[in-house]
């Protein structure tokens, strides 16, 4: 394997592949530890039906930081920066804890929202130094085994968060995890120090896709990302309605949570590293992308003939959703942009995975502060997923047309 020959025997990347890895599984490690304690404390004091404002919040919160986090690495080595938003994070959900022991009810609003905005920035930081450390034709060839490890590392943090909550508790499981939100930061900082130069270029990345094609094509693309989260938000929403009503107990909200994360990566794993890697030769693109909503239609009928206020097949939908989306969705959309020009996936990746990607989170949670019927619900899946068919039709017709 071609990350095995790195890291025994290249001098560029030998030691510094150890560390970047290391960081990398942290990373992935310590998210279901955080993610289930402070989403339990968060229900504790709010409930569920509070969630989509703290996703809208969540929204203008990331964006905000990411704007600070541009700003900070202009001046200073992405391992700097690494550390201090990791530092700011402990800190962050450290007084969180501390603030729901005490019955300070707002203080599990700071870690309901950061945890998203934590993870968001420390894989964005530490893919983004890969890409820019790494050669070309070597980060192709460990791209793969790097995901596999991220998955390895969310699949033992689940399952840890489990057997902890189970044993002493969210609060302890809350301090807990706060060592492994800062351990990647003390990996991470024994990297090669490089510098984030930013692509510079005369025009803005919307204005790479320079042709009217190009732009409905993408605009297309957009379209689908923008549908495949309202339905992923959706079903987040109507698991974490089930999930509160079915279990009271805060330990075994913690444990019920840590299996449930430890599942989404097990399966993203398979999907990944098993099945894609067996279909992708042996299908077209198109049948790939048909696949995936027809797949979730399957799904929620399914659901909806067992029953949605029960906990587990509520669950089995949301884990699918969530790993296919991660891995399957992830592969396809890729491969749409492999057609494009260089700077025309620039453009594209600006537009569908920065601006859309975060509209459409904000917007389905606004629209769930209002709406939370079930039955409305599913309805509005179901019609989002039949749209989301009839655009991935049309995207290849665009396909065809286009670049054939």
């Amino acid at each position: 394997m071609k990350i095995l020959e790195h890291l025994r025997h290249d001098p560029r990347y030998k030691g510094h592949l150890w560390f970047f890895l290391l960081s990398y599984f942290f990373v992935l490690f310590n998210y279901p530890l955080v993610r289930a304690a402070a989403t339990t404390m968060f229900f504790e004091e709010f409930g569920a039906k509070s969630s989509p404002v703290a996703w809208v919040l969540t929204v203008v919160v990331l964006s905000i930081t990411i704007f600070i986090s541009n700003a900070f690495q202009a001046r200073h080595s992405v391992q700097k920066v690494f550390l201090w938003v990791s530092f700011f994070s402990t800190v962050i959900f450290g007084l969180s804890t501390l603030g729901f022991q005490y019955k300070i009810k707002y203080a599990t609003y700071f870690s309901f929202i950061w945890k998203e905005i934590c993870i968001v920035l420390q894989v964005h930081l530490v893919l983004a130094y890969a890409n820019n450390f790494f050669r070309k034709e070597d980060f192709k060839s460990i791209i793969g085994p790097v995901g596999a490890i991220g998955s390895i590392g969310g699949i033992l943090g689940g399952m840890l968060t489990t057997y902890l909550a189970k044993q002493f508790g969210t609060v302890f499981v809350s301090w807990f995890s706060l060592a492994f939100v800062f351990i990647p930061a003390l990996f991470f900082i024994r990297t090669a120090v490089l510098k984030f130069e930013g692509q510079k270029t005369e025009d803005s990345p919307l204005a790479t896709l320079n042709t009217p094609t190009i732009r409905q094509y993408v605009f297309h693309i957009a379209l689908v990302v923008m549908l495949s989260q309202f339905i992923i938000n959706i079903a987040d929403f109507n698991f974490n309605l089930a999930f509160e009503s079915s279990i009271s107990s805060s330990s075994d909200r913690t444990s019920y949570l840590g299996t449930v994360y430890t599942w989404t990566n097990l399966i993203s794993l398979v999907l990944q590293f098993v099945m894609l890697p067996f279909l992708l030769p042996r299908i077209s693109e198109r049948s790939l992308h048909l696949f995936i909503p027809i797949s979730y239609l399957i799904c929620l009928g399914l659901l909806l003939f067992v029953g949605n206020h029960f906990l587990l097949p509520v669950a089995m939908f949301y884990i699918y959703l969530k790993a296919s989306d991660y891995s399957l969705f992830s592969a396809g959309k890729e491969l749409l942009y492999q057609v494009m020009r260089p700077e025309q996936k620039y453009g594209a990746k600006y537009l569908t995975d920065m601006l859309v990607y975060r509209l459409s989170k904000a917007l389905i949670a606004a629209v769930l502060i209002y709406i939370q019927s079930s039955s409305i619900l599913n309805m509005m899946m179901t019609a989002f997923l039949i749209l989301w068919l009839f655009l991935v039709i049309r995207i290849f017709i665009l396909h065809r047309k286009i670049f054939n």
